[in-house]
């Protein structure tokens, strides 16, 4: 599991996922070597839109509430050992920590984040959907997508990525787990192991916030659908 999914998981992670003793796990690991892969931090953002959203998704009624789902988005790029620049899209649900999509393409365009909101899985009390201020999600038709989806539009003070910290993180763990991994020739040996891995997220990884449960464990718990496991991972 280590090796073939995910070598940034550390013992605490991984005794859940083999059912024993975190001690144990740790003691394996320091006798065979095996270490947690370490992360660098970095942040990128992508231009700035015309016309900001109220920051609705910080309020402190919404901040507290478990009931209205937050949908958090965040759009991060990287390149291929073929030279080619990915742009990756994804839209995470604050109350469970799952990720509802994740969509891929070389190009930045809007349809990128239209894609990401047409691809969410299905969740009955979805309520804000929250970004930076990025001009993709500041566009004219991402706003009116976003409303006929029934969410309402929120977006982080210019310049404050802590006002958007799940996908932040989000970002950040995907690039360590996936994107640092290995170098990708192209997008489909890329794919292969972004569907591998986002699904082992969704479906088996401990989550810090979630009880140490994995965010589709986490959901089930606290009656919020499970995400079926994710396919579509391109603009179609």
């Amino acid at each position: 599991m280590h090796d073939d999914i995910d070598d940034t998981l550390g013992h605490k992670k991984l005794a859940p996922l083999l059912g024993t003793n975190k001690k144990r796990v740790l003691r394996v690991m320091n006798k065979y070597g095996i270490k947690a892969r370490r992360r660098s931090k970095k942040y990128h953002y992508h231009g700035k839109t015309t016309i900001a959203q109220p920051n609705r998704a910080n309020e402190p009624d919404m901040k507290e509430s478990f009931d209205l789902g937050i949908v958090f988005s965040d759009m991060f790029e990287f390149r291929l050992l073929d030279g080619s620049i990915l742009r990756g899209c994804f839209a995470l649900l604050k109350q469970t920590r799952q990720i509802l999509s994740l969509i891929f393409d070389y190009s930045m365009k809007a349809n990128l984040v239209h894609a990401t909101i047409n691809s969410m899985s299905e969740q009955d009390d979805l309520y804000i959907w929250h970004t930076d201020q990025g001009k993709q999600y500041g566009a004219g038709k991402t706003i009116d997508l976003v409303i006929e989806k029934g969410l309402l539009p929120s977006m982080s003070r210019a310049g404050t990525p802590t006002d958007n910290p799940y996908a932040e993180r989000f970002v950040g763990q995907f690039k360590h787990a996936v994107v640092r991994r290995q170098k990708y020739p192209d997008l489909g040996s890329f794919l292969y192991q972004a569907e591998k891995w986002i699904n082992f997220y969704n479906e088996a990884r401990p989550h810090e916030g979630t009880e140490m449960l994995s965010p589709n464990q986490y959901a089930l718990k606290y009656g919020w659908k499970t995400v079926p496991y994710i396919t579509q991972l391109t603009v179609q």
